[in-house]
């Protein structure tokens, strides 16, 4: 940076700064190296830049950075569908000879249906705070002026949902299968013969984490406000579980009535992981396929991704 000032070290000048007669004071001036580099490293692209902005909802969702009154909740929430998932195990290995290894304390389906209002309160707490801030803080144009597209930024927000409720879906199911393998006599053995058991919790425990995840994004996408957004995820689960059975009990009948459960999420997940598990019970719920429930809440996934793309991608 280069400045000038007339009056240093000029021949012209008098000792009170003052020119003297006919003489023209001269230019003066002094170049100063701040420092400043080029980035020379490795430019990561726009996969490391959707990837950032994932790490970073996920700490925002989880009041990491914040102050401790932002933790409380996922906290207490972990506690609770960790204690449920070790209450089983526990009973078990104290019970041992005398448990029938055929039977069950907790069943998979009703352990997934259990915690299913874990996992709502759950949702209905990160997927605000991942979205309303960035709107009420006029954020978005900073992000997209960067490497990602709007599109990139829901993907991410998608994303970062997904992976923080599969920590409370599919998680805590892994957790109570594995400690029923370990107390098998041959943990191993076991754990072969029960792989089908853990296949069928990786697609519960995925297909829950989507379908709440993107339900709770779409609703959080049309307001500014967390605590707002969080009433209406709220509310909302209570009004569709209320809906439905108005409707089953009171207006619909035949295929309208067994479809109709896809207005409940809870009666949803109840029938997937009811059909996935024990699919010969027979008090099935609705006598519908799993894969019919997999379908509808693939439906649900989809169509509140189009709502999102709609609302921040209007001109791409």
């Amino acid at each position: 940076m280069t400045t000038a000032n007339p009056n240093l070290g000029s021949p012209g000048l008098g000792a009170d700064g003052t020119t003297t007669a006919g003489v023209e004071p001269a230019r003066y001036g002094e170049v100063f190296d701040r420092g400043y580099k080029h980035y020379e490293g490795r430019r990561l692209g726009r996969g490391q830049a959707v990837w950032a902005l994932v790490r970073y909802s996920i700490k925002r969702a989880m009041g990491i950075k914040k102050s401790w009154t932002a933790k409380i909740i996922p906290i207490v929430l972990y506690l609770a569908v960790t204690v449920i998932a070790l209450i089983p195990i526990a009973i078990e290995a104290f019970i041992g000879d005398r448990f029938n290894s055929s039977e069950e304390i907790l069943p998979y389906e009703a352990f997934f249906i259990m915690i299913f209002v874990i996992q709502s309160i759950f949702v209905a707490t990160i997927a605000p705070e991942m979205l309303c801030g960035d709107r009420r803080e006029n954020v978005l144009p900073l992000y997209f002026s960067r490497a990602i597209t709007r599109l990139d930024y829901l993907l991410a927000k998608l994303g970062a949902a997904a992976l923080l409720t599969l920590t409370i879906s599919f998680a805590p199911a892994f957790v109570l299968w594995l400690g029923r393998q370990l107390l098998a006599d041959s943990p191993l053995t076991a754990m072969k013969d029960n792989a089908g058991d853990l296949g069928r919790i990786v697609i519960a425990g995925v297909l829950i984490a989507f379908y709440l995840g993107a339900g709770g994004l779409m609703i959080s996408s049309f307001t500014g406000r967390a605590s707002i957004a969080v009433a209406i995820i709220v509310i909302g689960f209570v009004v569709l579980e209320a809906l439905m059975v108005i409707l089953r009990e009171n207006v619909l009948d035949g295929t309208a009535r067994s479809y109709s459960v896809f207005l409940s999420p809870a009666f949803t997940v109840a029938g997937l992981v009811t059909n996935l598990f024990d699919p010969d019970h027979q008090e099935r719920m609705l006598d519908l396929e799993a894969w019919v429930y997999a379908s509808g809440m693939g439906v649900v996934i989809l169509l509140a991704c189009a709502i999102m793309y709609l609302r921040y991608v209007p001109d791409e």
